[in-house]
């Protein structure tokens, strides 16, 4: 979900992460004016993983779900206050939420968030129990995001999400981090050459990507550009271009389908012009058809009409939202 309403940003929050209550006040009057958010959810097995971006500076207080919360800043701060404490979760410095617990969160502008929910019973009785800061689950989640982007179909998404459930489960249930759970982890950080033709693929795409330029752009023959992004990422240079046209496709659609509901015109700015085939792509890359996709938004915004909303303060520079109880 992408959208500036915040009663549709709170509420689809509450559902997804299956939290029992939740309120928020934001700031709309402060250096970064107007309320802008991302949600993306995927969930795998005993595990759910929430990617959060919010513009705005904003406060959100409430209950935990019944599972434990992982918490994980890559820009930005969340500032926790539960039962008397205080914590600053920030980049490198994951806060661990329990179950059904109260708190209340501040959260800085420009927040770029991952938020990892766990259900196995083991998470909290293991002989590792979670500890703020832990430098080794960096190390867990910092993999995982790495791999995001080279998610080759939603298949491979579920598996390699299911695959880090397992390697939290048995970190903090046995104490230990075995590199044979990470198997097959993308690695292009290690090579400045293979960075570059991702670079200059993601800035061409609107375009038809010259696969020889961009090797030679990139200081790497034609042969060595598939060799090096079969070895890291598991995927053919054509493979990649058309997972992130399915991405900007998916994109465009979730952000710009109430001017223009036509799916076909958002596959086509994307270069796909056979409809049918390029639902086809899409289900197997998302897990759902375009048309789905649409059914779901409209399903989740539904859920809105439960939020209310009051002005604060005799300059009304803040706006409260807050939901009742709401079923996933």
């Amino acid at each position: 979900m992408a959208t500036k309403i915040p009663e549709d940003w709170l509420s689809s929050l509450q559902i997804m992460t299956r939290s029992p209550r939740l309120s928020m006040e934001v700031d709309l009057a402060g250096k970064h004016q107007g309320f802008c958010s991302r949600l993306a959810f995927l969930e795998a097995g005993g595990i759910n993983v929430c990617g959060v971006y919010l513009k705005s500076a904003s406060s959100i207080c409430g209950s935990n779900a019944s599972t434990s919360a992982i918490i994980f800043p890559l820009h930005g701060t969340v500032d926790f206050d539960i039962n008397g404490k205080h914590f600053v979760s920030a980049p490198g410095v994951p806060f661990i939420l329990d179950p059904d617990v109260e708190f209340c969160a501040r959260l800085s502008p420009e927040l770029h968030l991952l938020i990892v929910q766990l259900s196995q019973p083991t998470f909290l009785k293991g002989i590792r129990p979670p500890q703020h800061g832990d430098s080794e689950l960096v190390k867990l989640l910092e993999s995982y995001l790495v791999e995001t982007a080279f998610f080759r179909d939603h298949q491979h998404a579920n598996q390699r999400t299911c695959l880090l459930g397992n390697a939290l489960n048995n970190y903090f249930s046995e104490g230990r981090l075995e590199t044979r759970e990470l198997k097959n982890k993308v690695l292009i950080g290690t090579d400045r050459r293979l960075c570059q033709a991702f670079e200059l693929i993601n800035d061409n795409l609107k375009t038809t990507v010259d696969l020889e330029a961009i090797a030679k752009g990139s200081g790497l023959s034609l042969r060595n550009l598939y060799y090096l992004m079969r070895k890291y990422t598991g995927m053919t240079p054509y493979g990649y271009c058309q997972s992130r046209r399915l991405i900007k496709a998916r994109e465009s659609l979730i952000c710009h389908h109430s001017e223009n509901p036509v799916i076909a015109d958002h596959a086509l700015r994307q270069g796909f012009n056979h409809a049918g085939r390029f639902s086809s792509y899409y289900y197997d890359h998302f897990g759902e058809y375009p048309s789905e996709t649409l059914q779901n938004l409209t399903a989740l915004k539904q859920n809105a009409e439960k939020v209310l909303s009051v002005d604060a303060g005799a300059m009304k520079r803040k706006k409260y939202w807050y939901t009742s109880s709401a079923s996933p």
